[in-house]
């Protein structure tokens, strides 16, 4: 398969994704499977930057991130809610009112799903990726040559730098703990669907990539959990919902230490 029809089968892809989302935005599988979409062609794209003229990259980049964005929120409160449930599995208590903590979870949920769906939000994502479509018919990847050796030395070159980063990496600094997973996610991407180019130096970078992506991933989740149910617990008017939330949000930090 060649690298245009590789790009343009992703962003088919998040055609799909998209349509699979409005028909069933309950299920917190939906969003997350669109923005992995999203993130997957941007991910691409980063790595193909090379050989994409700068106007064009600048343009696809800031419209697939503008369009993962506008699901972020809704994912951390997706993933909120299953962590809040491994808690409540963990720790079963008939004095603890998980029922009303759960109600709120889900009520934030509601609320932000709407937001996802309003004929605005909807209407700006289409804008974004239809900008993203025209985009990718500008680009004429199916006229260069050598990318055998453009992905080998690229993945090469990305593979040296995130292991470095990593290797040096504070796991303290969260903002650096999140860039480099963001890595891991552009070169694991690469090396899966760019693999028929350099097959055996896709499949080692592609694994060390997942590696690093699941160890920084556990941090940054971690991170987003603790900060987000502490901002909910600001919120509540109850005590016992505020000191409940107060308890989950310690229980991320375990995973930091």
């Amino acid at each position: 398969m060649t690298i245009q029809k590789i790009i343009e089968k992703r962003y088919q892809a998040i055609q799909v994704e998209w349509t699979r989302y409005l028909n069933n935005p309950y299920d917190p599988n939906r969003a997350h499977d669109l923005r992995v979409m999203i993130r997957t062609l941007r991910g691409l794209i980063k790595f193909l930057k090379r050989r994409i003229d700068p106007v064009i990259y600048t343009g696809m980049d800031a419209e697939l991130s503008r369009s993962a964005n506008l699901f972020g929120t809704l994912r951390e409160l997706d993933v909120l809610i299953e962590e809040a449930g491994v808690y409540a599995y963990n720790h079963p208590d008939a004095q603890v009112n998980y029922r009303h903590l759960f109600k709120l979870l889900r009520d934030s949920r509601e609320q932000e799903m709407q937001r996802t769906l309003s004929k605005q939000a909807q209407q700006e994502l289409s804008t974004w990726l239809q900008q993203v479509g025209q985009q990718l018919n500008r680009l004429k990847f199916d006229d260069m040559t050598g990318w055998h050796q453009y992905v080998s030395s690229e993945l090469t070159r990305r593979d040296k730098q995130l292991t470095k980063r990593y290797q040096n990496l504070d796991f303290t600094d969260y903002p650096m703990v999140h860039k480099v997973r963001k890595r891991s996610k552009t070169l694991r991407y690469s090396a899966t669907y760019f693999s028929e180019f350099a097959p055996n130096k896709a499949k080692k970078t592609g694994k060390s990539a997942r590696e690093i992506q699941d160890l920084t991933g556990t941090i940054t989740d971690a991170h987003v959990n603790y900060v987000r149910l502490h901002q909910l617990a600001a919120q509540v008017t109850k005590d016992e919902d505020k000191k409940l939330l107060e308890k989950i949000a310690d229980e991320q930090l375990k995973k930091i230490r």
